[in-house]
Order: C-alpha cells, then structure tokens, then sequence
C-alpha cells in the first residue's frame, strides 16, 4: 500500500507540472473556445481531427479549404488513428474543446508515467525506490533532446530568460507522447516475451502495440523493429535456451503482412510526391553524427558491456539504442523531403537515453550493495534537481507562449463577431505553422485564403493545384513579390524562407541536392503563379468571386496586408477593432 502511494504522489507531481502552464494561462488569459498552445503544431493536430469529425464521407475534409482528401492521399490523412481517436473524444466535452485537450494530454501524460513505473519496477537490475523515481523524473521532466540548451539555461541561473525557448519533453500534443508510450508499453512485453519465452499472448499483444503505432507514428514501429530484431539476435547468439525460431517467425510474418496491408494501400510519404524512397548519400554522415548521437551511442556500449543487467532485458535495450541511432542516420539512405526519418528520429532520443540512463545506473549499484546509504543518497539528491529542472521548464513553457497565447485569445474575440458558415473568406496570417490561420474552421467552419499546414492535409496533386494558387494570393496580397523571392532563393538564407513558405523537408534536409530540388520545385509552383497574380490573371478575381465576403484580421500596429494589395482585387466595405487586431470586410471587384 505504501507503494502504491508513493508511485500515486510521484505521478501526480508530474502531472502537476505539465498542468501548470495550461491552468494559469486559463486564469491569467482566460478559457477560450480553443485551447493554449504550449508546444509546436496544435492547430494542425486539431484539425486532423477536425477533418475526421466533420467528413460525411469515405474522404477527408480538409478543415482549412474545405475541400475532399482522400484518407489515402496524404500520409498524414493515412497515419490518423491519434487524431481520428481524439475527434471522438472530445464530443465528450460537448464543444468544450479546452477541457477536452487538457483531459486528453493528462491521460497520456499519466498513462506514460505510468508505463515508465512498471517498467522500472519491474526490470531494473537493481530494485531501488529511489532509482525508480530517479527514472520517472529523469524520463518525465528532463529534456535530452535540447540537452545543449538545457545545459546553458541551467548555468545561466538565477536567471530563468532561458527557459521560454524550452518545453518538457512530452507537452507536445499527440506526438511524441503518444508513441513514446506504446514504445515503452512495448518494451516491456519484449523483455518479458525473452524472461517467459514462448508465452503466446505477450507476443499477440507486442503485435497489437506495433500495428497502432503504425497507424499513428510509423517511425515507432520501426523502433519496435528494432529492438525485436536485436532482442531476438541476442537471445540467439547468446542464450542457449532462446525463443524459439517458430515463435519468432511466425510473429515476425503475421507483423509484416499486417503492416504492409495498411501501410502500402495508397500514399506512405509525407511531404513530397517524389518517388524515390532510396538514395544513398553518405556524405551526409558526418552531419547527422551530433551531439546526442555521441552521447546515445556511449550510453548503448555502456549497457552492451555492462555484466549486470541480465541478457534479457539488456538485449531490448541495447535494441532501443542501435535502432534510434541508425534512424537517427536515415537521411542518408532515405531522402528527407520523402519522410524527414532522421528529424522524426529525434522524437525518441529523450526517452532513448532517459531509460538506458536508468537501467545503466541500476546496474552500476548493483556492483557496490555496501553503498547503498550512499547511492540512494545520490538518487534522491538528483531526483529533487529533475524536480527543479522540471518545474522551471514549466514555468519556462508559460512564459515562453505567452505572447502567442495572448495572440490567440484576441483571434479568439474577433472570430466570435464573424458570422461564420455563411461562405465567408477569412484571411489571416500564416507567417509560421501556428499562426491564427489555423484556428479558421474551429470558430466559423469557414475557409480560409491560406494555411502553411492545410498542405499536409492535401494531396499532392492537389497541393499543386490548391495550395500554390491560394498561397500565391496569399504572398501578393501580404507585399510579396516573384523578383524578390527570387533574389532571396539564390542567396544565404534561402533555407529560413524555404522553411517558412512550407517546403519544410527541403529546408531540414541536409542534402545541398534536396535544397536545390527545392528551390526549383518554388520557381516552377510558387513563383509562377504570383507572376499571374502580379499581371492580373484572371483566374484570381474569379477566384474571389466565389465567395460572399472576403475577412480579413490584421494588426493594428504593423499590419502585413497592405491596403493597396487588397484594392487590387477586393472593394472595402467597412472595418472595426477588436483589441490589437482589425478587421476588414471586403468583397470581390
């Protein structure tokens, strides 16, 4: 019972901490029709469920433009299980979608703290209460994968400015947190899969665990692959009463039937229609070979070497390490523009080395049993610094978001005075992935000019035919011009302005060939189509013409819609001011 309240009390620590942004923005600004951001993507994943909820069809509805998708045509639409849950979900809350967003992300945080205790509890070489909480913590409210930044705002203490450009590892909605805790979910059964051997329904449920994976993030059912593969070759190589080869054949058969029956019924990449899922460039080596990198592939030779950790859970976790380090180095045999691995791959680093970190050190007291005092010690010592470290990058976190949170409840107020669903054109700003663009469909179920992310949510065809012509519009009207974004493509910082008009696997590739790809994909798509707009193509006042009104939201201060752009094709009709932000009725010449 003692146990069970201590591990109780240590969860809800951490719960605590990830609540507290989301709790004091909803007293400080105020419980808004839509939830605060504390991380990257929120209105993307929101309206991937959006999509799910508001289709009538076997096709998708793409919530920014309000046009069909084939579920098959994206791989964003394909990998939809999270988003598709979520749409269900939150008819729960009857619109409430704050509430439902906040419920949603503590039952997944809970959910993996959870995950991570048992598979401490349970496998750790060396069972210590306070290294299990030291794992939690470490897991839970540190952050590797901005270990660098991490370390330079913790040296520049009692200054906490640092801080507002870090986030807990897991604040991110859906993703990782959802992955990462099927992936732990998973790696328990396989180390117990190897204690038990041949029990067959831990190996129903490591199935069950990889094909749900598959259908929310695919890159974990490559993690998964990973540590079965190199559980099962070390359990071959080394154990002389192993799994046996029917067990693991017929698993390994029943798991690539199944995926391949999903995962190549229509569109499997996510940001490009090129065909070319190989291309082998190992120059590239040397650039995807960091930090972290270093730093996992240590800790994997330590726990390979280490005597203490048993064979059967060693194997899964040297699994764990080998295969996110290979991902890690994915972009050099996979292009990135086909489905960025490598970036995806650093999703797992965190929880990658928090675990093996974990199991490291319990094996390491394992060795010295007369030091115990000394040991738990150190291990609560460190757990009460990752408490501190965790409740700074949750304050971090507030204070971090807050200017686009203070954004978002003043888009928030304009759109309660749109009278929505009435074919309105609502033009907002879309500078970067979550601008109030985003949040169109939510409020009025409206369209809207233009939205970076509307293109994960097309196909590529009609990103082409849809989302260059819109986006088109979109830069004409915002001042932009086609000599000037063709000075800037051809000079230094051509990636920044590749990244922010959505070609965002060109501009993270590493590949100078990809980049270039890039560039002549925006020439031939993009800049072709703002030189019509620019001479007056007709098909842009027809475009117009389709609508009933035409809104447009700007700031007061700083507008970036200028009046003369928007006279070119639209007649005024009125504005008022809500707060910081105008709003312009227009309808089309």
């Amino acid at each position: 019972m003692r146990n069970i309240l201590t591990r109780f009390v240590a969860v809800v620590i951490v719960l605590l901490l990830y609540c507290y942004p989301v709790l004091r923005a909803g007293r400080e600004i105020g419980r808004l029709p839509v939830p605060p951001m504390f991380a990257a993507d929120l209105p993307m994943y929101i309206n991937l469920s959006n999509g799910s909820l508001a289709s009538k069809g076997a096709d998708f509805l793409n919530p920014y433009y309000l046009v069909s998708t084939p579920y098959n045509g994206s791989g964003y639409l394909k990998f939809r299980l999270a988003a598709l849950s979520f749409s269900t979900f939150r008819t729960l809350f009857k619109g409430d979608l704050w509430s439902a967003m906040l419920v949603w992300n503590l039952c997944w945080w809970a959910t993996l703290a959870i995950c991570v205790l048992c598979l401490f509890d349970r496998f750790l070489p060396m069972h210590s209460e306070p290294i299990v909480f030291l794992g939690l913590t470490l897991v839970m409210l540190f952050n590797f994968g901005v270990f660098k930044n991490l370390v330079a705002a913790l040296m520049h203490l009692p200054s906490t400015s640092a801080f507002t450009s870090l986030e807990l590892p897991f604040m991110r909605a859906f993703v990782p947190v959802i992955p990462i805790t099927i992936l732990v979910a998973y790696l328990a059964l396989q180390i117990e899969a190897l204690r038990r051997r041949d029990v067959a329904i831990i190996w129903i449920g490591m199935g069950i665990l990889q094909l749900a994976a598959l259908e929310i993030f695919p890159y974990a059912t490559l993690m998964m692959a990973g540590v079965t593969a190199v559980s099962l070759a070390g359990d071959f190589l080394f154990e002389k009463n192993h799994t046996s080869w029917l067990t693991a054949t017929i698993y390994g058969t029943a798991c690539g039937i199944a995926d391949c029956l999903f995962a190549l019924r229509g569109s499997v990449g996510f940001y490009s229609g090129q065909n070319s899922l190989f291309s082998f460039q190992p120059g590239l080596l040397r650039h995807l070979i960091g930090g972290n990198w270093v730093l996992l592939a240590a800790i994997v030779l330590a726990v390979a070497l280490q005597k203490n950790i048993p064979p059967m859970i060693k194997w899964p976790l040297v699994g764990l390490g080998v295969t996110n380090l290979i991902l890690l180095l994915g972009d050099a045999v996979v292009p990135a523009k086909a489905i960025l691995l490598s970036h995806h791959a650093g999703h797992f680093i965190h929880a990658t080395i928090a675990i093996l970190l974990t199991f490291l050190a319990a094996a390491v007291i394992r060795a010295y049993p007369s030091q115990r005092l000394i040991t738990n010690v150190i291990a609560i010592s460190a757990t009460g610094f990752l408490l501190v470290t965790g409740g700074l990058l949750s304050l971090g976190t507030y204070r971090g978001f807050y200017p686009a949170n203070v954004d978002e409840a003043e888009f928030s107020r304009v759109m309660a005075t749109i009278e929505g669903n009435a074919n309105e054109l609502i033009v907002a700003r879309s500078q970067s992935v979550d601008d109030p663009c985003g949040w169109g469909f939510e409020f009025t179920r409206d369209p809207v000019l233009y939205c970076t992310d509307a293109e994960i949510m097309l196909t590529p065809e009609q990103n082409l035919e849809i989302q260059r012509l819109r986006q088109s519009i979109y830069l004409f009207l915002t001042g932009r011009d086609s000599r000037s974004l063709r000075s800037a493509l051809a000079g230094p910082s051509r990636l920044g302005l590749m990244y922010e008009l959505g070609y965002w696997a060109e501009a993270t590739s590493l590949s100078r060939s990809e980049q270039e790809d890039g560039v002549k994909d925006i020439n031939k798509d993009l800049i072709r189509r703002l030189e019509q707009v620019e001479q007056g193509n007709p098909w842009v006042s027809s475009f117009f013409k389709g609508f009933r009104k035409i809104v447009v939201v700007d700031r007061v201060k700083n507008p970036i819609f200028p009046e003369d752009r928007l006279g070119r094709w639209l007649n005024f009709n009125g504005a008022y001011q809500i707060g910081n932000l105008k709003v312009s009725n227009y309808t089309s010449k």
